[in-house]
């Protein structure tokens, strides 16, 4: 029969650890996954209908309903889908951003039907597309 473990408590931080004994391997480890966690949520932020509700929740089409006049709506349309596709030229693991914004949009509205028409242009038209990863 093997005896029981013995469990050694951590200090607690009212004993004051030393926390100068962390190895800085381990503080450049954590600090390297903050700054990588922070350029991922800025890239995902760069896609013009994306969006993430107070509790977390992340919407890939929030725009803007109609405003009623067309020659606002559908250019702003054509707008998002090429500043949609520029992003995925520089951030290709946000490719799937596209995918969820074809689940969410609502294509009744002239902004989404911008969009689209425009999206269909520039996957027919390899030199729309070569133009979009040029820097502005």
């Amino acid at each position: 029969m093997s005896s029981p473990a013995t469990i050694h408590a951590l200090p607690s931080s009212n004993q004051g650890a030393d926390l100068g004994a962390v190895p800085a391997c381990t503080l450049k480890g954590v600090e390297d996954a903050e700054r990588a966690e922070r350029w991922w949520e800025e890239q995902w932020s760069a896609f013009p209908t994306y969006s993430v509700d107070a509790d977390g929740t992340p919407h890939y089409w929030d725009v803007a309903e109609d405003s009623g006049v067309y020659q606002d709506d559908w250019p702003l349309g054509e707008k998002l889908a090429e500043d949609t596709v520029r992003q995925m030229r520089r951030f290709p693991e946000g490719s799937t951003v596209l995918r969820n914004i074809l689940r969410e949009i609502n294509r009744d509205l002239t902004i989404a039907q911008g969009f689209l028409n425009r999206l269909e242009d520039i996957l027919i038209s390899p030199d729309l597309y070569a133009k979009l990863s040029e820097p502005r």
